[in-house]
């Protein structure tokens, strides 16, 4: 098979439909706790929100498009340098968050859209197109091919995509337990070698910077990442818990400062273009 017959959209596809089979499909974000424990643990991590916005030709007048934005680690600082932020998140507890936080930095010019990126009407919810559209870690969307024309025709200037090369830190820890939490391997999404592929199938020669960035989590003791992670690794019997248990007291935390560090680094790419 010649690469211009491959369907590099399917690929993605694909690799998305499995991951998602592998983690089940619940989100874990519809919580305002676990949204609020999310953004606390970004700002304790803020060398990615320092990068991404450092990356971004803001100006005082600049308006932009937050896609996937969480509960606002970006939405809301680019806010306070931008003259208008409007943010696109799906999940209930997020928006909640991302909202209160907001208000808690005094910004009023952040307009937040609850729906998935695939559910956007431009002409209504969007309020025009923006000097600058980005997904910060954010492509989780199966008809990615789809989800990036839209980006575009809501930009009047530049597209940013952020995402991952390699297995992540975190996925490497699911790659290891699955089997013996659910009898099967797991199945990691798609990554940038697909995603690039994606965007020059659309005519798409972008930009790109790699950089290798750590990652680290605290926990006060193996019981409070035991109930952080249960979810996360669908947990649901006392065997399984165990096994849990053990693999993060061996291999994945590390004792520090009377509690436990979770720390990785993972390989991050940027990726842009002027529309």
């Amino acid at each position: 098979m010649r690469y211009t017959d491959i369907d590099w959209n399917s690929v993605w596809k694909d690799l998305y439909e499995k991951n998602t089979e592998s983690r089940g499909c619940a989100s874990v974000w519809a919580s305002r706790e676990k949204a609020h424990a999310f953004l606390t643990q970004s700002r304790e991590n803020p060398e990615r929100i320092r990068h991404v916005i450092e990356s971004l030709p803001l100006k005082a007048e600049s308006t932009v498009l937050d896609i996937g934005a969480g509960p606002g680690t970006l939405a809301v600082p680019i806010a306070r340098r931008a003259t208008r932020v409007t943010a696109v998140e799906p999940a209930a507890g997020m928006a909640e968050v991302m909202e209160e936080y907001a208000t808690e930095e005094g910004v009023s010019n952040l307009s937040i859209v609850q729906k998935r990126w695939e559910e956007i009407d431009p002409a209504v919810d969007l309020n025009g197109s923006h000097d600058i559209v980005l997904a910060s870690y954010s492509l989780g969307m199966p008809d990615i091919r789809t989800a990036i024309e839209m980006m575009c025709e809501a930009s009047s200037g530049w597209v940013y995509l952020f995402w991952f090369a390699g297995t992540t830190a975190w996925e490497q820890a699911m790659v290891d337990l699955w089997p013996r939490l659910h009898g099967e391997e797991f199945r990691s999404g798609p990554k940038v070698d697909i995603l690039w592929n994606v965007l020059y199938s659309m005519g798409i020669y972008p930009n790109v910077e790699t950089v290798r960035m750590e990652h680290t989590r605290r926990f006060p003791s193996i019981d409070a990442a035991v109930n952080e992670f249960r979810e996360q690794y669908r947990i649901t019997s006392p065997a399984q818990e165990e096994v849990l248990r053990e693999y993060l007291a061996a291999s994945l935390l590390r004792k520090e400062n009377g509690g436990y560090l979770h720390s990785g680094a993972t390989t991050r790419i940027r990726l842009w273009w002027e529309v």
